[in-house]
């Protein structure tokens, strides 16, 4: 339990590390020159597939752990999908926007689980 915590946060803080930009920024807050990624069906539904395949398990491990865990997934999958992170670190927006249109009650049990208002403020290293 303890590796898996502990390899989530190095996830995370190497992410972090890598997120850091100095761009510029546009009046809504997003960097300029960086277009959000483009999030294709089957990559949509994966990433809802593997969120819904984690509700039960990240209930039983409460907020803190389940926010480390969300973080992971949605990692792996965006390096499985392109290497869209830093697209994602730059446009956060778009989890929601995915998570919304194709698994909208797997989207609202996650943000209750992970104890936030948006998949975006989740999302540490993006």
């Amino acid at each position: 339990m303890a590796r898996v915590v502990l390899l989530g946060l190095l996830v995370s803080a190497g992410v972090i590390a890598c997120a850091v930009t100095t761009d510029s920024r546009s009046p809504d807050g997003n960097p300029t020159g960086v277009d959000a990624p483009v999030i294709d069906a089957a990559a949509a539904a994966q990433l809802c597939e593997t969120m819904r395949a984690e509700i039960d398990n990240w209930r039983q491990q409460g907020s803190a752990i389940a926010r480390v865990k969300f973080n992971g997934v949605v990692h792996t999958w965006a390096l499985r999908n392109g290497a869209i992170n830093i697209a994602l670190a730059r446009h956060r927006e778009t989890i929601d926007v995915v998570t919304r249109e194709n698994c909208p009650n797997a989207r609202e049990q996650v943000k209750q689980i992970i104890d936030t208002g948006s998949l975006a403020s989740g999302l540490v290293g993006f």
